[in-house]
């Protein structure tokens, strides 16, 4: 059955935001004084950045780390296919959601795209973080939304997770191809978000 509404994840996602992230990241190790020898890159996707700050931090950490990539984060850009995908969606009768674990300030990130989103979920709606599936349970129930027509759309396996424990589909954007192993088993893979424009 084709999909008709999308669940989409943020950072990464929507917005190519992991190049700063990434650099936030890395100074807040230096000022903390942490060793970590590892694909930080790699770890972040697969992972979190929160539970890198619980594996190999302080509890200060996080709150640092926060603090600096939003002064850093001033220029952030969508990936350049991504409001025709939006439009499509919504031009065909579906709907568009964001469920992100950053805060209300998503909503100045999104600005021109947000009418596009029928629901923006932030953590100030205080949902459960995903792998969970609360805040797209709720959705769900909400919107009555065909589970078998909607998609959770992430970059991470917590997105994948939580659409599948959601019982919804799933679509990885890989654009690194960090996961072309297959572990993550998403029922759509994508590299390029120009793979949906042109199907």
């Amino acid at each position: 059955m084709e999909i008709k509404n999308y669940i989409w994840d943020f950072d990464g996602t929507l917005f190519d935001t992991y190049p700063v992230m990434l650099d936030a990241l890395q100074q807040t190790i230096v000022k903390h004084g942490i060793q970590y020898d590892g694909d930080l890159a790699y770890f972040i996707k697969k992972y979190s950045i929160r539970k890198f700050a619980l594996d190999y931090a302080t509890p200060e950490f996080i709150n640092d780390y926060h603090a600096l990539e939003t002064k850093l984060q001033t220029d952030v850009k969508f990936y350049p296919q991504i409001p025709a995908i939006l439009a499509d969606i919504v031009n065909k009768g579906g709907k568009n959601f964001v469920v992100s674990h950053r805060d209300d300030k998503t909503y100045a990130y999104l600005g021109e795209l947000a009418p596009l989103f029928t629901e923006i979920i932030t953590s100030d709606n205080h949902f459960a973080r995903k792998p969970d599936p609360e805040a797209l349970t709720y959705l769900l129930d909400k919107y009555e939304l065909e589970p078998s027509q909607t998609a959770m759309v992430g970059d991470r396996p917590l997105d994948i997770l939580a659409g599948q424990n959601a019982g919804v589909k799933t679509i990885l954007f890989d654009e690194a191809g960090i996961f072309l192993d297959n572990v993550i088993k998403a029922d759509v893979l994508i590299q390029t978000w120009q793979t949906m424009i042109d199907q």
